[in-house]
């Protein structure tokens, strides 16, 4: 496991551009801890809209789980840890 800042979390997962990918969080809502299989870059079933807000804003990664069928957004000072491209990652920080 490689060791990786929050923000650089972020910027890795926001550039994985369609892949799969999972990860590991602490919803913001409960503080329980979340394992998350998904992907960013999903456009399908949506109205075309957009959303309301400015997820990137907030510390927010917008994706499509897969196992929930729905969008979803990751907290990204709460990731955990993650793996994508083969290779995983953590968040010492959020450990």
């Amino acid at each position: 496991m490689l060791p990786v800042s929050t923000m650089t979390a972020g910027t890795i997962l926001r550039g994985t551009k369609g892949t799969f990918f999972s990860v590991v969080f602490t919803k913001r809502s409960d503080g329980t801890t979340r394992k998350m299989i998904c992907r960013t870059g999903v456009k399908k079933y949506t109205n075309g809209e957009g959303m309301k807000y400015n997820p990137k804003e907030k510390g927010l990664i917008p994706v499509y789980s897969v196992q929930d069928k729905g969008y979803r957004t990751i907290p990204v000072n709460n990731i955990i840890k993650f793996t994508t491209g083969g290779n995983t990652f953590y968040c010492p920080n959020n450990s």
